[in-house]
């Protein structure tokens, strides 16, 4: 298939095999038949200068090859000067055969008119991946100014993501033009690894006439760098997210204070209805109906004495480990009891009375050692043989 915008193949009733010898003779046929000596028709000089045109590009192997490959992207009104061509370059200004093109969508005029502007940008790996981030950065930035210009921060963040690596044709058509345009300035090194790259992006057909280029340089061994178009895409997202982490900080930071009242408890939620029970190594046990918090527990051997302590001054004792709880009942000064647990701050301890129910007194009312006598049938103490 030949591919022939400019209507020079036509012009010359040739095609892309047409040899030197044929090309030649056709045009001295169409030349005589449309010079305006010998032809009066109002359109004679101006088919006779296309033929000129057309056979001073074909019958010059370079300029031919330019032609061919430009005619693969290009169209009649687009179509570039050849003998003018010139290279598409990296944004700092080299020569780079490894490039791409990135259409980036921008959010513009944020305080009268909002809306979306695109961009085509062209540049190497490293180049992508400054363009990506700079445009989130001013995107987001540009974002917070109003709620249009924030919705149309997410447009462009969803469009950028999803097209990243997507522009096919307008990759060919980079590509393509500066196999060209390196081949005219006889750089074959970077024509062939431009040519190579546009292979990625051509249909079966253009394919076929990309090859036949690349058959007439000699072939390179530089290695063509991938693109990781993946990783571009994800670099788009550090911005958004750090940005979100930040005003999700901030926002629970706010709201912290507001919703403490809700998880705070009262003193009064600690206070846990259940019922106590203690086993005696006698086999005895006793059940009292208390209501306290979370104490450790000593394990209730009636007759050790290490655990028996006397109370320094008449006080009372209570149903909890606070002076909030009720009072179970008046101690006596220099009253026995048993020390069956403690609080965590140890600031109370639990006691076992005579009669084997269950109180709290404070620590420091407390003394080690038995006080007063202990009652026959009390529940504090009960010795064996070995202890009497």
């Amino acid at each position: 298939m030949v591919f022939d915008p400019l209507g020079y193949y036509k012009a010359l009733n040739a095609d892309y095999n047409t040899d030197e010898k044929k090309l030649k003779l056709n045009f001295r046929e169409m030349a005589k038949y449309w010079h305006p000596d010998h032809n009066k028709a109002d359109n004679a000089l101006e088919e006779f200068q296309k033929i000129s045109l057309a056979y001073d590009i074909l019958s010059n192997s370079k300029s031919k090859s330019v032609y061919d490959l430009l005619s693969l992207v290009y169209d009649a009104v687009s179509f570039p000067d050849i003998k003018s061509l010139k290279i598409y370059k990296a944004v700092n200004g080299s020569e780079n055969p490894f490039l791409r093109v990135f259409k980036l969508e921008q959010v513009a005029d944020v305080f009268k008119n909002p809306h979306l502007t695109e961009e085509n940008l062209i540049g190497t790996y490293e180049d992508a991946l400054k363009f990506i981030n700079n445009t989130t950065k001013k995107n987001w930035l540009k974002g917070w100014w109003s709620p249009k210009a924030f919705l149309l921060n997410f447009k462009a963040l969803k469009h950028n993501y999803n097209n990243v690596g997507k522009n096919d044709f307008d990759n060919l058509k980079l590509l393509v033009h500066n196999a060209a345009a390196y081949f005219s300035e006889d750089k074959n090194d970077k024509s062939y690894l431009s040519a190579k790259q546009a292979l990625e992006y051509a249909n079966s057909t253009q394919k076929i006439s990309i090859q036949n280029f690349m058959h007439t340089l000699p072939p390179t061994t530089t290695s063509v760098p991938v693109w990781n178009y993946a990783a571009l895409k994800k670099a788009q997202l550090k911005i958004p997210f750090f940005l979100s982490a930040i005003f999700l900080i901030g926002m629970l930071t706010a709201l912290i204070p507001l919703l403490k009242p809700l998880f705070q408890t009262s003193q009064d939620d600690y206070k846990i209805a259940y019922y106590q029970e203690v086993r005696f190594n006698t086999g005895g046990e006793t059940v009292d109906d208390m209501v306290m918090s979370k104490v450790f527990n000593i394990p209730v051997d009636s007759s050790d004495e290490t655990m028996l302590y006397h109370i320094s001054s008449a006080v009372d004792i209570m149903h909890g480990p606070s002076e909030q709880f009720d009072v179970m009942e008046k101690a006596v000064k220099n009253q026995t009891v048993r020390v069956t647990g403690y609080t965590p701050d140890q600031e109370w301890y639990r006691v076992m009375l005579d009669n084997g129910e269950m109180g709290f007194i404070k620590k420091s009312y407390l003394k080690q050692g038995i006080g007063l006598a202990i009652p026959e049938g009390s529940k504090v103490f009960e010795p064996t043989e070995n202890t009497r």
